[in-house]
């Protein structure tokens, strides 16, 4: 991608709320308390002092929420949905970086950047798959700009009006198809493969990353790794 391509210039020379393409409206899913504060309202608040328009909705089921975010965008005249989920770090120019895919090229019409799993092995939220919807293969390797996958995760998803447009409500859903073998599909997971079905390319900018935050527990090994880890801060008694 070519950064001094004069298409982008409106992301660097025009308040988001003055764009004329895309026009982005904001959905955050909302926890009904910001678990992760002191990480990700900062952030939060300078991606808002851009800005840009934000949809309201209370807190609620998730799938239930990016659902009824999608029906705001449906009755506005906004060309685009951005969700960034709330224990995410999100970067500062993250809409800006999202925007300049379909800028350039308008057949991109879902568009995430790259974040990981919050617990084991803490993989990329993304992925293709082989023998059907059976196994996920794991990303290890991946080129730096947008590659196209077969799923994404939803943490910070760039969707054109048009695929709401075309496909049947609801959009985001759960999977309850494979319980028996102890696999439960999250709402991203429905929204991506009805991409699938429908033949809608799904694309994750790798150069994106919102970091994914995580509680933690303080044990004695937590103490013991951390001195192996700082001796110089050891002071014997």
């Amino acid at each position: 991608m070519n950064a001094d391509d004069p298409r982008l210039k409106i992301l660097e020379t025009t308040p988001i709320s003055e764009w004329s393409y895309p026009r982005i409206l904001l959905g955050i899913p909302l926890e009904r308390a910001i678990s992760y504060a002191d990480k990700v309202f900062w952030p939060l608040m300078g991606i808002a002092s851009q800005g840009p328009t934000f949809v309201s909705e209370p807190y609620g089921r998730i799938d239930l929420v990016r659902n009824k975010f999608a029906i705001h965008l449906l009755n506005s005249d906004f060309t685009h949905l951005l969700m960034l989920d709330i224990d995410h770090i999100h970067p500062h120019k993250i809409i800006q970086n999202l925007a300049r895919w379909v800028l350039l090229d308008p057949n991109v019409r879902v568009v995430s950047g790259l974040n990981f799993r919050r617990g084991k092995p803490f993989d990329p939220v993304c992925g293709v798959y082989s023998n059907g919807h059976k196994e996920r293969l794991m990303m290890t390797d991946w080129e730096a700009g947008l590659i196209e996958v077969k799923e994404c995760g939803s943490a910070s998803l760039l969707v054109h009006r048009s695929v709401f447009e075309e496909m049947e409500p609801p959009w985001f859903f759960n999977i309850y198809d494979e319980i028996w073998e102890n696999s439960w599909p999250g709402e991203d997971i429905g929204f991506s493969r009805k991409c699938q079905e429908m033949d809608i390319p799904i694309y994750v900018d790798t150069t994106v990353s919102s970091p994914h935050c995580i509680d933690s527990t303080v044990t004695e090994d937590t103490f013991r790794r951390y001195i192996q880890l700082h001796p110089q801060e050891v002071k014997d008694v």
